[in-house]
């Protein structure tokens, strides 16, 4: 097994196909494949790629050796980057954001980034926090700006630093008449006749509302799973039922006139906004700090939070 012949196996897996793999690499296509069939003959067991379908896409082996393979890559980056004293940060800089954060994260900030440091090249993905967390954790991703809340938990490969909070809030139509609750405040058991509309299973906001219904003893019934949250709020201005959208989101909409926010008293949602980083950033750190302090400060004059 040599290292090119690792790359042409990563290469095929990260991209798709032959094609799009000698692209990267620079090499012609045969020159590839011989490569990838040089790698597979070095690992024994069952095979590593299924060519029963085209293009011929990973077994469960070739997946875990994959996420390897992809580790190896990384600490030769890291070495790399240790015996040249003083290096700017360079190569590929995996970035993981939450749902939510993107528009935040993608624009100012990375394009900063990319002026400061010409040589990296940025690969981003959006996921929920928890397969963020994993996915740092096994060296999948480099760094990851995503929504904690009390119920995540970091693994010891994984550190963690606030950006921010981002504050939520109840939404409802404007006409919206809550059935009559007396003198006293709005609790969140009152909305349990009502459904809401809400990002899917997996999003953390969803998640802190079910459990504050768990714990009033009461159940929280769903009308809509929908990703986007200018889409819920359209939802939810035409009566589909209540919502749970980032109070900096609700101020920019402009359906932002046809809702209305919610005072619940025993329900003041926050989620902290963190920084996720691997154990081994090499030089890359030093690009994770600059996207980091970029946040921070936009935190700081409330357009993340």
């Amino acid at each position: 097994m040599t290292l090119p012949d690792l790359k042409a196996f990563v290469a095929l897996a990260e991209t798709g196909s032959i094609n799009r793999a000698s692209l990267r690499l620079g090499l012609t296509q045969p020159a590839t494949t011989r490569r990838i069939q040089n790698f597979e003959a070095s690992m024994p067991g069952s095979a590593l790629l299924d060519r029963r379908v085209k293009p011929p896409v990973l077994t469960s082996l070739g997946r875990q050796v994959l996420a390897h393979c992809q580790r190896v890559l990384k600490a030769v980056a890291e070495l790399e980057a240790c015996a040249t004293s003083g290096a700017e940060p360079a190569g590929e800089l995996r970035i993981g954001v939450s749902p939510g954060l993107t528009e935040a994260v993608l624009t100012t900030p990375l394009d900063g980034l990319r002026s400061r440091f010409p040589g990296l090249r940025l690969r981003v993905i959006s996921e929920w926090t928890t397969p963020l967390i994993r996915k740092v954790g096994a060296a999948e991703l480099d760094c990851a700006i995503a929504f904690v809340t009390d119920h995540h938990t970091l693994p010891q490969t994984v550190s963690g630093s606030a950006i921010g909070v981002e504050a939520l809030a109840v939404v409802a139509p404007r006409d919206f008449k809550l059935s009559p609750t007396g003198t006293r405040a709005l609790r969140i058991r009152d909305l349990e006749a009502y459904g809401w509309v809400l990002s899917p299973a997996g999003c953390g906001y969803r998640e802190a509302l079910l459990r504050s219904f768990d714990r009033a003893g009461a159940s929280c019934r769903m009308v809509a799973d929908i990703l986007g949250y200018e889409l819920q709020l359209s939802l939810i201005a035409r009566g589909t039922g209540l919502g749970l959208v980032p109070r900096r989101l609700i101020a920019r909409s402009p359906l932002r006139s046809k809702v209305r926010v919610l005072r619940v008293a025993d329900f003041k949602p926050e989620v902290r906004v963190m920084m996720l980083r691997g154990a081994s950033l090499g030089n890359l750190g030093n690009a994770v700090d600059h996207l980091e302090r970029q946040l921070s400060t936009a935190a700081g004059r409330k357009s993340l939070a």
